[in-house]
C-alpha cells in the first residue's frame, strides 16, 4: 500500500495530477482545493489513500493528514464513496465541514457537486458523534458537548439564522463568544455576534 509520495508535480489535470517520483509518474486523484495549491515543477509531498478494487488501484492524494482523515470519515457515511467525499472536500475545508456537521447546517453541503439535501442530512446524522474525535483546529470543538443543550446558545444561533446568516456561521460565532464568556446573557451574546459577523 502506498501511504505517501514525494516528488515533482509533472502534470495538473481537471481531477488528478501526475507526480514524478524518481522517474516514475503516479496518477493521483485530488480535490479542487488541493489542485489550486499545486504548481507544475514544484516538489511536493502528498499523503496517499490507496483504494484497491478488483479491477483497479486508485490513489487519492492530500496535502494534509486532516484532509485525509476527513476523506476517510466521510466515506463511512452510507452512500458516500471516494468520489462524493472528494467532491465535498473540493467545496469545503475540513473546518467548514466540521462546523456544518456540529451546527446541523445541511445547506452548507449544497456547494458540493452531487450532494443533495437528504445526503447532507445523512452526513450530519451519522457523523455528529464522530466529528469531535477527529484532530481538528477549532476553538469550539471541545465546548460543544457542554453547550449543545444550552438554551441561550441555541436561541442565539436561531436568532442569527432568522436574520439571514447561515447556521454554520451563526454557530461558529456564538461558540467562539461563549468560549470566552461562558456566563454571557442572550442580549449581549447576540449583540457581540452581530458585531463579529459584520466585521468579518
Amino acid at each position: 500500500m502506498i501511504a505517501k509520495l514525494k516528488g515533482i508535480i509533472d502534470t495538473i489535470l481537471d481531477t488528478h495530477i501526475i507526480i514524478d517520483v524518481a522517474g516514475v509518474g503516479y496518477g493521483v486523484i485530488v480535490s479542487q482545493k488541493t489542485i489550486s495549491q499545486l504548481k507544475i515543477g514544484e516538489t511536493k509531498s502528498l499523503f496517499i489513500e490507496t483504494i484497491v478494487r478488483e479491477d483497479s488501484i486508485t490513489l487519492y492524494g492530500f496535502t494534509t493528514q486532516t484532509e485525509q482523515e476527513f476523506f476517510n470519515l466521510l466515506t463511512t457515511v452510507q452512500g458516500i464513496g471516494p468520489k462524493a467525499s472528494l467532491s465535498i472536500l473540493s467545496a469545503l475545508t475540513p473546518n467548514q465541514i466540521s462546523t456544518a456537521i456540529l451546527s446541523g447546517d445541511s445547506k452548507s453541503f449544497a456547494s458540493a457537486n452531487g450532494i443533495g439535501k437528504k445526503t447532507a442530512e445523512r452526513i450530519i446524522t451519522e457523523l455528529k458523534d464522530k466529528i469531535t474525535k477527529v484532530n481538528i483546529n477549532m476553538e469550539f470543538s471541545e465546548i460543544t458537548k457542554t453547550t449543545e443543550s444550552n438554551t441561550v446558545s441555541e436561541d442565539a444561533i436561531s436568532a442569527l439564522s432568522n436574520l439571514g446568516f447561515t447556521r454554520s456561521q451563526s454557530f461558529e460565532t456564538v461558540m467562539k463568544i461563549i468560549n470566552k464568556n461562558p456566563n454571557i446573557d442572550m442580549n449581549e451574546l447576540i449583540k457581540l455576534a452581530l458585531k463579529d459577523i459584520n466585521n468579518f
